[in-house]
This record gives structure tokens, C-alpha cells and sequence, in this order.
């Protein structure tokens, strides 16, 4: 049996990052009062596990906020902005725009690309909202002979977690 009068404040604070009070508590067989209150007096606090959980986006505490998020993507989506946001990330930020502003493309040509690449997106994302995913493997089974001979796509996530950062800071600073 554990003991919990002799728990250390380091293994609170591990088990606090991976299980609720109510885990805690039924571990050790006491009450969540005192669990609570012992998290207190060793200054342990729950906001702090949140905002840990947050940022390492894992836990119980994220998993409704990803829920949400993915219902707000997926339940009535917005085709327009998802392909002008995902345009706007994945192509216009960033050497497009570089180029534009070192005129090398003119503002025609910035914005005939902006519409082709955006409806581009708009298509895929209509495929894909609409579940017709064999279309969709179709042609990115056609497409990905053309691209055979490229360099290794390498995943970019930085401006997800800087963006991700920056809105939980405000957030936190409230």
C-alpha cells in the first residue's frame, strides 16, 4: 500500500502531471480534499499542470480543446477560408512573397497565383469534406509520378507551435 503522508513533492508533482485528483486520491486511498490540499501547501498548482499540459499538447487536459478544435474545422466548414488560410501559410508567407517584394513577380501575378493556389486547396478540401477520398488518391496518385524525382518534403511546424505559443501566452497572461 502506498504511503501518502510520505509522498515527496517531486512525486506529487509527476503523478500531478499525469493523472487527476481524483486518480491521485483513489491511488492512495484518501480523500481528493486532501490530495488538494497537499498539492496546496507543496505548491503544486493545477493551473501550472494545465498550462504544462497545453503546451506539451498531451494529457487529459487537452484533449477537450483538441476536441473542439476539430469540430470547429470539420462541422460546417468554411471551404473559403480554410484554402485563403492554408494559401496564405503554405505558400504566399514565405519566398512567394520574398520574390514578390524583390520584383520578381508583379501584384497580377501575386494575385493570379494567390486565386489559382487557393482554389486548388478549395478543391481538395470540397473532395475531402465531402469524403471522397478515391478522387482524392487518384490524383495524388497521378501527381506524385511528376513529383518522383524531388527532394524529401520536410515537415514544417514551427509556425504551428509559434502561433500556438503566442495565443497561449496572451492566454495565460489574462
Amino acid at each position: 500500500m502506498l504511503d501518502w503522508d510520505a509522498i515527496t513533492p517531486e512525486e506529487l508533482r509527476e503523478l500531478n502531471k499525469k493523472m487527476s485528483d481524483a486518480r491521485i486520491a483513489e491511488m492512495y486511498n484518501v480523500s481528493v480534499g486532501k490530495v488538494k490540499y497537499k498539492r496546496k501547501k507543496m505548491g503544486i498548482s493545477l493551473m501550472g499542470r494545465i498550462w504544462e499540459d497545453l503546451r506539451a499538447q498531451n494529457g487529459e487536459t487537452m484533449l477537450p480543446f483538441n476536441a473542439f478544435a476539430k469540430r470547429m474545422l470539420l462541422e460546417n466548414p468554411d471551404v473559403d477560408m480554410l484554402a485563403k488560410a492554408i494559401t496564405q501559410y503554405a505558400f504566399r508567407s514565405g519566398v512567394v512573397e520574398n520574390m514578390h517584394g524583390e520584383g520578381k513577380l508583379s501584384d497580377a501575378d501575386m494575385k493570379e497565383l494567390n486565386v489559382f493556389f487557393a482554389n486548388r486547396m478549395a478543391g481538395i478540401l470540397v473532395k475531402a469534406f465531402a469524403g471522397e477520398w478515391m478522387q482524392i488518391w487518384m490524383l495524388f496518385d497521378f501527381y506524385k509520378t511528376l513529383a518522383a524525382d524531388w527532394d524529401a518534403a520536410v515537415p514544417d511546424v514551427r509556425e504551428f507551435e509559434l502561433e500556438f505559443e503566442r495565443r497561449l501566452g496572451a492566454f495565460e497572461r489574462r
